[in-house]
């Protein structure tokens, strides 16, 4: 069939937004005569992803071609992502050197000019080197004026003002818009979907909200007309998108472990820093493996590098000596190991609502007291009072911040599962109406509108 439909799917913030469309995705291309592009303008998003995990296998499948930013700020065109990923020319030095521009220009130094001055020198040399290494590739530029024939943008407006959309939000401001969150979220709670002023209203977005408590929030915070606000539940949910993924992913870590805990990776962060991450993770290994004989499956984060940071933090407090033992890491479908999994452990993740989804619960293992930025009179909080994040505050994780109350949620799921996940259960079903194909309909108003 002749296409003539042409659609690109704006991947920012990466490939979390990817994955809230795919099954979408999936259904427009069914229908036939429809062009699907996606388009990354953050060169960290590619150059991130692992080639070889499930996410960017399942999306390789759905993309025509990929456009992308380089780190010249340069875009250009390939035909698959591992091609554009391929083209996206920055070595671990080139990171290093990054960083030391960004510390310099940017950090607590910035304020002596003659060092802020060197941070800038060394910021142009350092992009002089990356456009040279581009050039010497040879691969396609992208002409923007070849967009004219847009027909429709996939996105997440709530990033749409992020600087590093500036240039594709001025490129796409006429072209008509359909909005997915870019995770799974307790929106309603945070503060960008509470803002105090109304913005301007915009006709030519349609969202597809996860749940009726966000309606509000889009209305006054990102100016969408309440008739074009449809309420979809969770597309990724589906039956038939789960079924399509457990026949697609390759299965082998969670094979090698008969029974095992699903720890959803995080970076180490100023909310969680080194040095709580690793302790929570010896807490983890102590109460997991050694005092209940049981087995870690890591799913690693995108923005983890196991050579980096986080690397050195889990082969310190897990063991090195211990994996492939008691532990590995796993690039598989976090649905693959979530349903396959006894319980999860986060340090706060989305992935945590999906575990639900396969009634399947999340620890979720952080503690903000103390932390002047997460620890204020903004903060959110539980019932105790301490400062949480959102899953905890809408009683969709099980919290702890401290050993104790870890040790305690798990002893509560290995002795009494059904009890203790039954509330977290109830308050998914009453935040995210489920729908028998959620994607098709999503799908079905997309080609209707275009």
């Amino acid at each position: 069939m002749v296409q003539n439909k042409h659609i690109l799917l704006w991947c920012s913030p990466g490939f979390g937004l990817v994955d809230m469309w795919l099954p979408i995705i999936r259904k427009l291309k069914k229908k036939g005569g429809v062009k699907i592009d996606f388009i990354f303008p953050e060169p960290s998003s590619l150059r991130l992803e692992e080639k070889n995990s499930d996410l960017f296998n399942l999306a390789e499948q759905f993309s025509d071609n990929t456009i992308y930013r380089g780190y010249s700020g340069r875009w250009f065109i390939a035909e698959t992502l591992v091609d554009a990923k391929a083209g996206i020319k920055f070595s671990k030095f080139d990171e290093k050197i990054m960083r030391l521009s960004s510390r310099l220009t940017r950090g607590v130094v910035s304020k002596y000019f003659f060092l802020r001055l060197i941070g800038r020198y060394i910021s142009i040399i350092l992009k002089y080197i990356i456009t040279t290494k581009e050039n010497f590739s040879h691969y396609a530029f992208y002409d923007f004026s070849s967009s004219n024939n847009i027909d429709a943008i996939l996105c997440d407006i709530t990033v749409e003002e992020k600087h590093v959309n500036k240039e594709l939000r001025n490129e796409f401001k006429n072209v008509q818009k359909f909005s997915v969150f870019h995770g799974l979220s307790a929106t309603w709670v945070e503060p960008y979907f509470n803002c105090e002023k109304t913005v301007s209203k915009r006709s030519n977005v349609t969202v597809y909200s996860v749940s009726n408590l966000e309606t509000d929030g889009y209305k006054k915070c990102f100016g969408i007309l309440d008739k074009n606000i449809v309420h979809a539940g969770i597309p990724r949910h589906d039956n038939d998108w789960i079924k399509f993924i457990f026949n697609q992913v390759n299965r082998t870590e969670e094979e090698v472990f008969d029974s095992f805990v699903f720890i959803i990776g995080r970076p180490a962060s100023p909310y969680n820093a080194a040095k709580r991450k690793k302790a929570a993770l010896k807490d983890i290994h102590n109460k997991i493996c050694i005092e209940n004989k049981l087995k870690l499956i890591v799913k690693t984060h995108p923005k983890e590098s196991l050579d980096g940071v986080d690397g050195k933090i889990y082969e310190d407090a897990l063991g090195l000596e211990n994996y492939g033992k008691t532990w590995v890491y796993s690039n598989t479908h976090p649905f693959v190991l979530g349903s396959k999994a006894i319980f999860a452990v986060s340090f706060y993740s989305g992935v945590s609502i999906d575990m639900l989804a396969f009634n399947k619960p999340t620890i979720e293992y952080l503690n903000l007291e103390g932390l002047e930025s997460y620890d204020n009179e903004s903060s959110l909080r539980n019932k105790r009072g301490a400062p949480v994040f959102q899953f905890r505050y809408a009683d969709l994780v099980l919290g702890a911040s401290s050993t104790a109350e870890f040790n305690k949620h798990v002893d509560s799921l290995l002795n009494q599962y059904n009890e203790t996940i039954s509330p977290l259960f109830l308050n998914y079903n009453k935040y995210f109406e489920t729908f028998s194909s959620s994607s098709s309909m999503v799908a079905n108003d997309i080609f209707k509108k275009i």
